[in-house]
């Protein structure tokens, strides 16, 4: 099935052409990017990721110099690094999953650090109803391009887990690749618990990392329970799943 191709009315693009081609011309004033057609399933999803992510690091850098030069002193908080630029492994394998579920017109979804929102947009091609939330402005206009073709079931949102909340919780909250600094950790468990609903899930993506072998002893403990599982990707590496829901 290519969601893309057999679209029935409902699905027809919101938006028109001339608003994607605005929205791709203000990313790429930024950075180049790549157009390419993801798989997961029977599901083909039209995707702009950005072409070099090195780039936006080595810009990212230059800015945090010109900073700390101009001020005579280090920042004050650590550096917010721009790993949303990557499309890592841990969205594939987390879109893999998404197709596997009972997704509808119903569930509410969360892409909680949606960086250029490739598990938010799988979700929104399922029919779901998809919040993409992420700090930085620059990934979000490459979510909203790459959802553009269920644009009147996504919205978008500039949000920072630690600090800001939500005026409502969802069926199922996503997260690519969120485990790998365990000062998040304590932020999004307490985000995860006022925003997810009674007989909700949250679903994470990791790679298999050191901090994420100690992720479910950890989060067990406090209130949630926790099914770990592997999925393959198209890359033939394994993506550790975990899925939460609350006691």
């Amino acid at each position: 099935m290519n969601l893309l191709a057999t679209k029935g009315k409902d699905d027809r693009p919101s938006t028109p052409t001339t608003a994607r081609l605005r929205l791709l011309q203000r990313i790429e004033r930024l950075y180049p990017t790549i157009r390419q057609t993801l798989r997961f399933g029977s599901l083909e999803l039209d995707f702009t990721r950005i072409a070099d992510p090195n780039q936006v690091l080595d810009r990212t850098v230059a800015e945090l110099d010109r900073q700390e030069k101009s001020t005579g002193r280090r920042l004050a908080e650590e550096p917010h690094l721009p790993y949303w630029a990557e499309l890592w492994d841990s969205a594939a394998g987390l879109a893999q999953r998404l197709v596997q579920l009972p997704i509808s017109s119903a569930t509410r979804v969360l892409d909680l650090g949606c960086g250029m929102g490739l598990a938010g947009a799988v979700a929104a091609a399922m029919g779901a109803r998809v919040l993409l939330a992420d700090r930085e402005p620059t990934a979000l206009l490459l979510a909203r391009l790459n959802s553009l073709a269920f644009a009147r079931r996504v919205r978008t949102r500039c949000l920072d887990w630690r600090r800001d909340r939500l005026r409502e919780r969802f069926d199922l909250i996503l997260g690519s690749d969120i485990l790998y600094e365990r000062s998040q950790w304590d932020p999004l468990a307490a985000f995860w618990m006022e925003h997810v609903t009674a007989q909700g899930r949250v679903l994470l993506g990791e790679p298999g990392r050191a901090a994420g072998d100690l992720f479910e002893t950890w989060i067990a403990g406090r209130g949630w329970r926790v099914r770990q599982s592997w999925q393959e990707t198209p890359r033939q590496k394994p993506i550790r799943i975990f899925e939460l829901w609350r006691q």
